[in-house]
C-alpha cells in the first residue's frame, strides 16, 4: 500500500562539507551490527540509547565527531524482502536516505535530506537529496532504533509470559476485568486539532507541478496544503518518527504504522513487513519511545491495513498461516501505543465491500485482539485506507460495527474514513489505480454533524502514489485489469498520471 524542519536545522545553515560524511541530526552513529560513519556533523554528538543503536542528538558538551561505541553482538534483520515502501524519498531536500538499495534514484537534488540508510532494501529510492539533513541510520545493515530487548508491553514480554499460579484450594479466580474498560491511554479525538502536513507529499505534488501547466497547475498547488498521513513501512520508519513530531509542533501526525510480518498476505504488491513478531515489536517500541519525548505532541496511530479484513476473510493458506501472528503483532500495538495518554488509537477495519457482510466477525477478532492488550485501548477503527467507496456507504459500515462492537463489549467506538480517493462513486472490485477516481473530501474533524460517529475524513492512502504494478518482480495481476489505469510504479511510488486523474475528477473541485 504507503516533514518540515527544525528550527535549529533552519538556523543552523548549510552542513560543513568536512562533515558531510558523519551523521547529520538523529542519524544513527552506533550499535549492533552497525557499519556506518560512527560519527556525528558539527554541534552533534553520539549518544547510546542501547545495545543496538545510537543516535547523534544536539549538545555542545561533547566534541562533534565523537565515535559512538559499536558493539559487537548481532543486531542486524536484514529483512530483505523487497519491499517498495522502504523509503523511497532520498532526495528532495529531506534526505531520507535509503542506502544500498539496489534500483535507481531520479531524484538527486531537491533539498530536502531524510536520510534513512543502507537497510539491505531492494526497493527504488527516488528522492535523493533536497537539502535538510534528517538523518536516520548512515550505513545501518539493520533496521533502525529496533528496542527489541526493551519491550514496553510487560504483557506480552517473554519474561513475563509465565502463566500465572492457580488460584488456592478453595479460593474463586480473581474477576476478569471489564470487557469495555481498556487501558490507559488516550480517547480524545485529535482530528480536532490542525493536521500536520506530510512533506513527503508536498514533494511528491511538486515533481508533478512541474510537468503541469495552465487550470491543472494552479489546482495542483492547492493540493499541496492538504494533509495526509505519514506511513512508518518500512526498516528505518522508526528513525523518521522524532523528525516528524518535531515538525509538526502542536498539530496533530497521523502515523499509519504498516511493518506487521507478512502483511498484505493476500496480495503481492505491498507483501512484506517486519521479518518476524519480535523485530515488529522493536518497531513499536522504538516507535513509542520516541513518542514518549514528545509529550505534548498529539499523535492519531492506525495500526496495518487491511490486516484485520484479511483476518476475517482471506481463505488464502498464506493467510491462514499467519492468522495468530498478525493477531499477537495487533495486540501488541494496541497494548503500548494505546497506552499513552497523548495517542489515538485505530484498527483497520478495510471497508464495506470487503467486510461489510461480516461485521460480526469483525467486532469478535477485534474482541480478542483487545482482550488480549490490557494495558491499551483504541479510540476506534478506520476504513477505506487505499479505497474509493463512497462517504455515505462507509457510515453504513460504521453504524453497523459500531453496533457489533457494542454487543461485543466495546461500546463508544468511533471511525476514520479515507476520503483521498472516493469523490467519484464507481462500482468496481479492481482495488489496483482504478480508473475514474478523483480527490474526495478533504480532512476534516467531526466532519458531517449528522454522522456522529465519524471522527474525520482524512486523506490516509497518499493520493498520487501508486497501489501496485502489473509488470516487474512486484507485479500483482490486479494492476493489470482493464479497469486499473496502466503504466503503474511499484506500490507507493508516485504515479505522475494517476495524480492527474485524481485532480481532474476531484469533487469538490479545487
Amino acid at each position: 500500500m504507503k516533514f518540515i524542519v527544525f528550527a535549529s536545522i533552519l538556523s543552523s545553515g548549510i552542513i560543513k562539507l568536512s562533515n558531510a560524511a558523519c551523521g547529520g541530526p538523529y542519524a544513527q552513529c552506533g550499535g549492533s551490527g552497525f557499519s556506518g560513519e560512527a560519527c556525528c556533523q558539527d554541534g552533534y554528538k553520539c549518544v547510546a540509547m542501547n545495545e543496538w543503536y545510537s543516535q547523534c542528538q544536539a549538545g555542545s558538551d561533547a566534541p562533534a565527531n565523537s565515535a559512538a561505541p559499536v558493539n559487537s553482538a548481532v543486531g542486524n534483520d536484514n529483512n530483505n524482502n523487497n519491499n517498495q515502501w522502504n523509503n523511497q524519498w532520498n532526495n528532495n531536500g529531506w534526505n531520507w536516505g535509503n542506502g544500498n538499495n539496489e534500483a535507481q534514484n531520479p531524484w538527486n537534488n531537491n533539498g530536502w535530506s531524510w536520510e534513512g540508510g543502507n537497510n539491505g532494501n531492494q526497493d527504488q529510492n527516488q528522492w535523493d537529496n533536497n537539502g535538510w539533513p534528517w538523518a536516520g541510520n548512515n550505513g545501518n545493515p539493520g533496521p533502525v532504533q529496533v528496542n527489541i530487548g526493551e519491550n514496553n508491553n510487560q504483557n506480552q514480554n517473554p519474561a513475563n509470559d509465565a502463566p500465572a499460579p492457580p488460584p488456592a484450594q478453595g479460593q474463586a479466580p480473581a474477576p476478569a476485568p471489564a470487557a469495555a474498560a481498556g487501558g490507559s491511554g488516550s480517547s480524545q479525538n485529535f482530528f480536532q486539532n490542525e493536521i500536520y502536513a506530510n512533506p513527503k507529499f508536498i514533494e511528491e505534488v511538486d515533481s508533478s507541478i512541474a510537468k503541469l501547466d495552465g487550470e491543472l497547475k494552479a489546482k495542483a498547488e492547492k493540493v499541496k496544503s492538504v494533509p495526509t498521513a505519514v506511513w512508518l513501512a518500512w526498516d528505518g520508519a522508526p528513525g523518521e518518527v522524532a523528525q516528524h513530531l518535531e515538525a509538526a509542533g502542536s498539530k496533530t501526525v497521523v502515523f499509519i504504522m504498516y511493518m506487521i510480518p507478512t502483511r498484505d498476505c493476500n496480495a503481492n504488491a505491498s507483501a512484506g513487513g517486519a521479518s518476524n513478531l519480535q523485530t515488529y515489536k522493536g518497531y513499536v517500541d522504538s516507535i513509542s519511545n520516541t513518542i514518549k519525548k514528545y509529550p505534548n505532541s498529539k499523535v492519531v496511530m492506525i495500526l496495518e491495513p487491511d490486516t484485520l479484513g484479511n483476518l476475517v476473510t482471506a481463505n488464502s493458506e498464506n493467510c491462514k498461516n499467519v492468522h495468530q501472528l498478525h493477531k499477537d503483532a495487533l495486540s501488541y500495538g494496541v497494548n503500548v501505543f494505546g497506552s499513552m495518554s497523548n495517542v489515538s488509537v485505530y484498527l483497520d477495519a478495510a471497508h464495506r465491500a470487503w467486510s461489510g457482510d461480516s461485521t460480526d466477525k469483525v467486532a469478535a477478532v477485534v474482541k480478542e485482539i483487545l482482550s488480549n492488550a490490557p494495558n491499551g485501548k483504541i479510540r476506534g477503527l478506520s476504513t477505506n485506507i487505499s479505497n474509493y467507496q463512497p462517504v455515505d456507504s462507509e457510515y453504513g459500515y460504521h453504524q453497523k460495527l459500531a453496533s457489533a462492537l457494542s454487543a461485543a463489549g466495546y461500546p463508544d467506538m468511533h471511525f476514520v474514513v479515507d476520503t483521498g480517493r472516493d469523490g467519484v462513486a464507481i462500482s468496481s472490485g479492481t482495488w489496483c489505480n482504478l480508473i475514474g477516481t478523483g480527490f474526495g473530501e478533504r480532512p476534516k474533524g467531526n466532519p458531517n454533524p449528522g454522522m456522529p460517529l465519524l471522527d474525520a475524513y482524512m486523506w490516509l492512502k497518499t493520493p498520487g502514489e501508486a497501489d501496485g504494478s502489473s509488470t516487474g518482480a512486484r507485479a500483482d495481476p490486479v494492476c493489470a485489469k482493464s479497469d486499473s489505469l496502466p503504466g503503474a510504479p511499484d506500490a507507493g511510488q508516485w504515479f505522475h498520471d494517476y495524480f492527474v486523474q485524481l485532480l481532474k475528477n476531484a469533487k469538490p473541485a479545487f
